[in-house]
């Protein structure tokens, strides 16, 4: 490290907090603390949008898992493109409900403060979690970068920064820093690509890796991202997206339902980019990175071509940008989980709590949240395993808020029973049974499955994560399964369905799928043999969802109160009006803006396509 490099790190860090400070002023009331007061127009939401969903994580990850797999591991974070012209709609929804937090969706719904109250203290507990995964995978580059930097030093410098700001400024300064943030995030991802390509020394990729690194979809036999593996971890997010505790602040905080609706697909479809470019610096690290220079820990591909490639000021730039693509998607979950403490777990014990208290209790809520970051981080273990679980751990609640929206026959008893089974079957258990020394030792557990080519050995573990000695030194030592223990394959065996013959991807997918297709069966079966909920205040809410947002908070005022006056003065835009289904029929703007994101897509992963069988 050279004394410009700290340079440059320490001016970064002080214009992050010079902006927050700014924007201090204008966060006195609950709305502007938590929501900006809904003013933020299409540049603006565009910043946050792109500043929520990137990560330092993201961009370590995918070249870690690039790395480790070749083009096809890209597809762990790269299935969420198919989710643009999804997130066309889902900001919408978000927008006209009209309220604070997700939470508060469950009381107006469903009438039931103390399901919002249990979704606020699950989601503080998930969030928390990601928060500490995304540190742990920072702090991984930080450490390859500054061999020297303690684990603890680390975690409580960066919450002190964020959480100084965050207090501070409330929403405004967490988007102000995101349009900074942003800018210096691109210039850092794209920094190391030229320089990897001088270090190949003119020699092809081609030429260094072997032609399965440039294999979009993996083989079926050993890779783990095929088709129908991807199809299977997009299942799964667009059920859990629905309940990310950021969404009704990136809807919530729009001017209007376009600035909504523009902010997420042009914000979301910047991060895809990225991702693309983030693989092919996987591949450069792959060719780079092999034989005697190969690294034990895939995570730190990212820190160690940094060291190698890049000089004094460049080496301090790569630090920043670390932390400026760590720093944005924390504070927009760290604010979302502020609002959750202050709103729905500490105001509903308070009756007289007003503005003051909900904007001090909130900058309360921002050092707790970062303080239990830090604890998390510590905690951390490996990676994808981690990765993995943050995609599933929200699909109880993911699939009740879709049915929310969408389906008046939904009952709270159904969203209680989907919480606690779905619970078990992703969580509770899979984690659970590596703890139990007769079950992570039994020989029936420990089974895997042989692939063509493989040659002689265990085989894909068809249950756990990994087949190890209990003894990590002692070769000949007892095997004993660890990581997760795949709960779902193991329940379609003692349904009659054999899973013997599957490879990484075959097992992948039926976890997957089982696990998107549980909770509606149990949200669909429960509320049908449950008490409907009551018709007005359910007529009320969809009155509410099909009222467009006004132009201007007055305009907007007037046309909520017409829909108060006659909830069903929409009913013509019903596609089933005589059914329970709340489906409306699309606008000019709804075809388009879908078919346009389509496109996009498309474009992207074509794009891909063609430069790696450029590269082959």
């Amino acid at each position: 490290m050279h004394a410009i490099d700290f340079a440059i790190v320490v001016l970064y860090l002080a214009i992050v907090f010079l902006l927050g400070r700014r924007a201090a002023g204008g966060a006195r009331s609950a709305d502007a603390f938590f929501l900006a007061e809904r003013k933020f127009g299409k540049l603006y939401q565009f910043f946050f949008n792109f500043g929520n969903t990137i990560d330092a994580n993201t961009a370590i990850s995918t070249v870690s898992f690039v790395y480790r797999e070749g083009a096809g591991g890209a597809w762990l974070p790269l299935q969420m493109i198919f989710l643009n012209p999804f997130y066309w709609f889902m900001n919408v929804w978000f927008r006209r409900v009209r309220l604070m937090t997700t939470a508060e969706l469950f009381e107006v719904r469903l009438g039931s403060r103390r399901l919002a109250r249990f979704y606020a203290l699950f989601q503080i507990g998930v969030t928390i979690m990601a928060l500490g995964f995304s540190n742990f995978i920072a702090y991984k580059v930080m450490s390859a970068l500054v061999p020297q930097l303690g684990p603890l030093g680390f975690y409580a410098g960066y919450a002190a920064i964020t959480g100084a700001y965050l207090a501070m400024g409330g929403l405004v300064a967490t988007v102000v820093n995101q349009v900074f943030q942003g800018l210096l995030l691109l210039f850092f991802s794209l920094m190391l690509l030229p320089a990897g390509w001088r270090a190949l020394g003119g020699v092809p990729l081609r030429d260094r890796l072997p032609q399965r690194m440039f294999d979009l979809f993996g083989d079926p036999g050993g890779g783990a991202y095929t088709w129908y593996a991807v199809l299977a971890l997009l299942s799964v997010t667009i059920i859990q997206i629905n309940a990310n505790v950021v969404n009704m602040g990136l809807g919530g905080s729009a001017r209007d339902e376009y600035a909504a609706r523009f902010g997420a697909v042009a914000g979301t479809f910047g991060k895809r980019v990225m991702i693309v470019l983030w693989a092919f610096l996987g591949l450069i690290a792959a060719a780079l990175c092999r034989g005697s220079a190969r690294l034990a820990d895939p995570d730190l591909a990212w820190g160690v071509l940094s060291r190698q490639l890049l000089g004094p000021g460049f080496l301090g730039l790569m630090l920043a940008g670390v932390l400026a693509a760590n720093m944005p998607s924390t504070a927009s979950k760290t604010m979302a989980v502020a609002a959750l403490l202050a709103r729905d777990v500490f105001r509903p014990r308070e009756p007289r709590f007003g503005d003051a208290a909900a904007v001090m209790a909130g900058r309360i809520a921002v050092w707790v949240t970062l303080l239990g970051s830090v604890a998390a981080a510590l905690c951390m273990g490996r990676a994808l395993t981690v990765m993995k679980l943050i995609l599933t751990v929200n699909l109880p609640f993911g699939a009740s808020v879709l049915l929310m929206f969408f389906w008046r026959r939904l009952t709270r008893p159904a969203v209680w029973c989907c919480v606690i089974l779905t619970t078990l079957l992703v969580f509770v258990v899979p984690f659970g049974v590596q703890r139990i020394g007769a079950l992570d030792s039994n020989p029936a557990l420990l089974v895997g499955n042989h692939q063509p080519g493989q040659g002689p050995g265990p085989g894909v573990p068809r249950y756990f994560d990994q087949v190890v000695p209990r003894e990590a030194e002692n070769p000949s030592a007892p095997l004993v399964g660890r990581g997760r223990f795949n709960l779902e394959v193991w329940a379609l065996e003692r349904a009659g369905f054999s899973c013997a013959g599957m490879g990484p991807s075959g097992l992948l997918a039926s976890q997957f799928f089982l696990d998107a297709l549980f909770p509606f069966a149990v949200l669909f079966a429960v509320s049908l043999l449950t008490r409907p909920p009551p018709g007005d205040s359910v007529e009320r809410f969809f009155g509410t969802m099909r009222t467009p947002v006004g132009a201007t908070p007055g305009l907007d005022a007037a046309a909520l109160e017409a829909t108060r006056l006659n909830p069903r003065r929409f009913d013509q835009l019903r596609l089933f009006p005589r059914s329970n289904w709340e489906f409306t029929r699309w606008d000019r703007t709804d075809t388009l803006g879908f078919l346009v994101c389509c496109g996009i897509s498309a474009a992207i992963l074509g794009l891909f396509w063609l430069a790696l069988n450029a590269l082959r």
